[in-house]
């Protein structure tokens, strides 16, 4: 009970929602709305009835909690199945809908009510009212709609997007990378389960950790499939030693009608059965290698469609926490073998039919999944590019050239990173001191698990004493130093293959952006230096009463003065200019002059203002 302190009375817009409500013939409310201070929200005990009756799945009456939240018509509005009289069983668009331990009326199987669209509302698309008459209302009737379909066995149809079974899983996640090629090369495969090989992606004590599977084996370590990671992940094993658990692979996805995942070792055999597979017999097999004294992951993997009836696409992998199997190594009193010992320990101890099983979360980090958010032209992802430079304008466009999928990145800068620098880099001041193209590959690594980020700390070119580059590998280099320098040294080279050449700079306060392109087997610095030195002119015009700031005490040395939202601008319009010139054919020097426009003191936008092209 609240006490006297604790009660809160519900807003005018609530109650005249909850009256609204009352109307409706297939809602009975059986308790008015009550405020519950642990979990903060609105509690309303309803009944809901239909017309369509399947006692064996669905009972025609039901009873729910509905949680609304505090500030109603906004805030999530969420319908849970009462413990008495409520649904039992887990169904399509439902959370785990078993026993729960918790000391509340009502069950952890909340539905989902909302629609495909809510997270593209501001777009436009998703139908979901806000307004106080209609919003609850909404709610009650997609929940009895949910009814009326769970009743039907109609929740799920041919052609619906595929939705896996709520494996009430741990935060704890290990990561995949599969799609549909590596699915066809699962098809081939002659085992069902074999070992495999974990890294720790992120392993901190106060956070959920990461893991992610480098190598999949046989059961006598063959390797089967190696899935292709990024350096982020490859180069953990160079760290540390992976750690070994185990993988079987099922004909489909476990399921228990009507649509709820295994929670305990019988109900996991007993899916497993129904699909001929002897999940024991597996397990025992793997169980020789993971007698350690350690726990062990094993992946449970199964094959998923795109859309519900549809052909796979591909394999996901549900990973299974063990505990410490039996390792009792001597001789036992009336075995003859102790491996037939700790198994028979391991049925009747971790493998007992009403044991739960320790589901972990599961993630696929294929890049097509990463990705699809917004990601660059595929021939750009795969080429292969040589960066000048690591200082503001590198550090920002190969940070959006790797959230863009981009894999494959060399970067070449010898300076150090100073304090002064952070008001523009992507680094951080844990960095300083450090040599800029080092941390910066480190930071792109944790961006994504995908890219491949060599770094080479030297000024281009590098001294003739220096290992050699093999240029030729590169499809694109980038210059990002806006030093002169630079370009001449780079236009010294003859290629045996056309490359796509750009150079990023600024102007004054990044006021202006330039960007140049050109592709061929040589730079022609003639044309950049043709096509820019007008523009560095009126720079210079401009800048000439300026007094450029200095840093630290000593000698004068001015430093170039922008903040990092007008850098970040301009190189964000830079990069909008890399995929055409990636994937432009010809050799025409193109450059393009951007600037900023202001009505008054009010922003308007970046403006294309000079385009010169000179035909080679």
């Amino acid at each position: 009970m609240l006490s006297s302190r604790e009660q809160k009375n519900p807003s005018h817009d609530l109650l005249l929602a909850r009256r609204m409500v009352e109307e409706l013939d297939e809602v009975e409310l059986l308790e008015d709305l009550k405020w519950d201070p642990l979990i903060d929200k609105w509690v309303l005990l309803c009944r809901l009835s239909t017309n369509v009756e399947n006692t064996e799945i669905v009972p025609g009456s039901t009873n729910w909690y509905v949680h609304i939240e505090d500030g109603y018509p906004w805030g999530a509005i969420k319908f849970f199945p009462a413990k008495i009289d409520g649904v039992k069983g887990t169904f399509p668009h439902q959370n785990y809908n078993g026993e729960s331990d918790s000391e509340y009326p009502w069950t952890n199987g909340n539905l989902c009510l909302d629609t495909s669209y809510k997270k593209l509302r501001q777009l436009g698309l998703d139908d979901e009212p806000y307004d106080f008459e209609s919003r609850l209302i909404w709610h009650f009737e997609r929940a009895l709609n949910w009814l009326k379909e769970a009743a039907r066995g109609t929740l799920k149809n041919p052609g619906d997007p595929f939705e896996l079974p709520h494996f009430n899983h741990d935060l704890h996640t290990v990561v995949f990378n599969e799609d549909y090629e590596s699915f066809l090369k699962w098809q081939k495969r002659n085992f069902s389960f074999g070992l495999a090989e974990f890294l720790f992606y992120r392993n901190q004590e106060d956070k959920p950790f990461v893991i992610a599977p480098s190598n999949f084996l046989s059961i006598s370590g063959k390797e089967l499939y190696k899935p292709n990671w990024g350096n982020g992940i490859s180069n953990i094993r160079s760290k540390s030693q992976p750690i070994t658990g185990g993988w079987v692979i099922l004909n489909e996805v476990p399921v228990i009608s009507p649509w709820q995942a295994p929670t305990n070792w019988g109900e996991m055999k007993e899916t497993c059965a129904t699909q001929g597979i002897d999940l024991m017999d597996n397990i025992k097999s793997l169980s020789i290698r993971l007698r350690d004294g350690k726990p062990h992951f094993i992946l449970i993997g199964f094959p998923v469609p795109e859309r519900v009836n549809g052909n796979p696409v591909q394999i996901h992998w549900q990973p299974i926490f063990l505990p410490k199997l039996s390792n009792i190594t001597g001789r036992v009193k009336g075995f003859r073998d102790s491996k037939k010992f700790n198994w028979l320990r391991d049925l009747k101890t971790t493998f007992r039919n009403n044991n739960k099983i320790h589901w972990f979360n599961s993630e696929n980090w294929h890049d097509g999944e990463l990705f699809n958010r917004g990601k660059l032209e595929e021939d750009v992802r795969e080429s292969s590019i040589l960066q000048l430079g690591a200082g503001a304008v590198g550090s920002m466009l190969s940070e959006l050239l790797v959230r863009s999928g981009q894999k494959e990145i060399t970067i070449m800068d010898d300076d150090l990173l100073e304090a002064g620098n952070i008001v523009r880099n992507t680094l951080t001041l844990e960095d300083v001191l450090q040599f800029k193209v080092d941390k910066l590959k480190d930071r792109l690594h944790h961006i994504s698990p995908h890219s491949k980020v060599q770094g080479i700390r030297e000024r281009f070119p590098p001294p003739m004493t220096k290992q050699p580059i093999d240029y030729e590998k590169f499809n694109v280099i980038l210059d990002c130093t806006g030093e002169d320098g630079t370009l001449f040294n780079l236009s010294k080279i003859s290629f045996k293959k056309p490359k796509s050449f750009l150079s990023i700079s600024l102007g004054y306060e990044a006021r202006r952006l330039f960007v140049f392109y050109s592709n061929g087997r040589e730079f022609n610095h003639g044309a950049f230096v043709k096509l820019i030195q007008p523009w560095i002119e009126k720079e210079k015009s401009e800048t000439e009463h300026i007094e450029f700031p200095r840093e630290g005490i000593g000698c004068w040395h001015p430093v170039f003065p922008a903040r990092a939202d007008d850098v970040w601008l301009m190189v964000s319009t830079a990069f909008k200019s890399i995929e055409r010139a990636i994937l432009g054919d010809g050799n025409k020097s193109t450059l393009l002059v951007y600037e900023q426009q202001w009505d008054g003191d009010l922003f308007s936008g970046v403006t294309l203002v000079d385009k010169e092209i000179v035909n080679e």
